[in-house]
């Protein structure tokens, strides 16, 4: 059984920092194996290149009011379910990806210092910025 909790809106250059500092935790993580990223060069640096996308999405379409500039999701699954971190970061991106269409930008991290691994992430929606 997967439990996904509303996911949370990122409106702030430092909330998006601190959800990425988060989400990559090494110590939630085993050291970063269980993360990924899609669309960004450097996981570590996410944050920064979610602003960039932002920034030259604004530029290019000439707004300039306040948007979300990420959504932090969460993916918990039961220790009854059965399933291997790794498998629960597959199924974290593959789930992501259905949600994204496959063409925005995303970090993920499974984390595994709980009695309930799971899969959080702050995803990049650029429809909401264009």
């Amino acid at each position: 059984m997967v439990v996904v909790p509303k996911p949370k809106q990122i409106r702030s250059e430092k909330a998006l920092k601190s959800a990425v500092k988060y989400i990559l935790n090494p110590d939630k993580t085993d050291e970063q194996v269980l993360t990924s990223g899609y669309h960004i060069s450097n996981i570590n640096y996410a944050d920064v290149e979610m602003n960039y996308t932002r920034i030259l999405a604004r530029k290019m379409i000439g707004r300039q009011n306040k948007q979300v500039l990420a959504h932090h999701l969460v993916q918990s699954f039961r220790p009854e379910d059965g399933l291997s971190p790794e498998e629960i970061h597959q199924i974290g991106r593959e789930w992501v990806e259905e949600l994204t269409g496959g063409s925005n930008e995303y970090i993920i991290g499974t984390h595994i210092d709980k009695n309930h691994i799971h899969n959080v992430r702050p995803d990049r929606v650029l429809s909401q910025v264009v």
